[in-house]
């Protein structure tokens, strides 16, 4: 078999087993992006490299020494070489998630400097989208010559340095959370304010200020004891019904200027919210009306 048949670039994943491993102290091995499918299971088995994987959306669950890990959006892990695990998507809301395989003798140290030990395999991210980056950086230097060898071992060193930086950031927060939480979360609270009328996902909202999902959520909760998609649901379903006191806007009308594409979708979610559909909702609100002007 031709040396450059050795590698493979197939569905966002790329095995590097035929590469020389010319970075003795810490070599790339494995990287790649997937969407799992439901129940879609790795193991239980030992692996001769250790892995990093970072959940990008999604559940799932690691087990691992005796222990299992319930994982979303947000959260990485670490497997070390030569234990035994097993990670398994989510039935309902499998995951995707990007992963790094290494080896070598600065492995262990680079993974404590990280945040990350065979006692602690899980830890959550807050800059998802650096380390997003420097895995495509590799998936996309696949070609095996000497510069993309270069190239490719540079984004790898990238990813370990940013995974370290991370770490260290979020034991500054420790220091500084409830400020900096504060600003997350009132960032999110004017987005929300201004463009509730627009399609807005959370994960979305955490990428474009450039934490994870998790942290946002945390901050928001913490600030108006509410989450980020209770807080949207309630200004779209607020305004809704402001919006039904004019008897010339159909259902679908008002659903569109509050970011609903799907009539159906929307009257769902206004029932859930208002305990009454959106048509007697309008009823119940101009019969009231009507009554306040017979007897003013």
């Amino acid at each position: 078999m031709a040396e450059e048949e050795l590698l493979i670039k197939a569905a966002r994943f790329v095995g590097l087993d035929g590469v020389r491993k010319s970075a003795i102290d810490l070599a790339l091995s494995y990287c790649g992006i997937q969407q799992c499918s439901p129940l879609h299971n790795n193991g239980p088995e030992v692996r001769d490299t250790s892995f990093i994987h970072i959940v990008r959306s999604g559940k799932g669950v690691l087990k691992m020494d005796g222990r299992e890990y319930a994982l979303q959006a947000g959260h990485a892990f670490l497997i070390p070489s030569g234990v035994k695990a097993q990670y398994t998507a989510d039935k309902d809301d499998p995951w995707h998630y990007m992963w790094v395989g290494f080896s070598g003798l600065m492995s262990e140290e680079s993974m404590a400097m990280a945040g990350f030990s065979r006692e602690h395999p899980v830890r959550s991210v807050l800059n998802e989208q650096l380390l997003l980056q420097d895995i495509e950086g590799m998936i996309e230097t696949y070609h095996l010559t000497f510069t993309n060898e270069l190239r490719r071992n540079g984004c790898f060193f990238h990813f370990i340095a940013h995974l370290v930086e991370d770490y260290q950031a979020q034991g500054t927060l420790a220091g500084e959370s409830n400020q900096q939480c504060a600003q997350y979360a009132r960032k999110a609270y004017h987005y929300i304010m201004e463009r509730f009328s627009e399609p807005i996902k959370i994960q979305e909202l955490a990428r474009r200020f450039g934490v994870s999902r998790n942290y946002l959520y945390a901050c928001f909760k913490e600030v108006y004891k509410v989450s980020p998609k209770q807080f949207l649901n309630a200004v779209r379903m607020e305004h809704a019904s402001s919006l039904l006191l004019s008897k010339y806007l159909y259902i679908s009308q008002v659903a569109h200027q509050v970011g609903f594409d799907d009539e159906l979708a929307f009257s769902k979610a206004f029932k859930e919210y208002h305990h009454l559909s959106p048509t007697d909702f309008r009823k119940q609100l101009h019969a009231h009306i009507a009554s306040m002007k017979d007897n003013p």
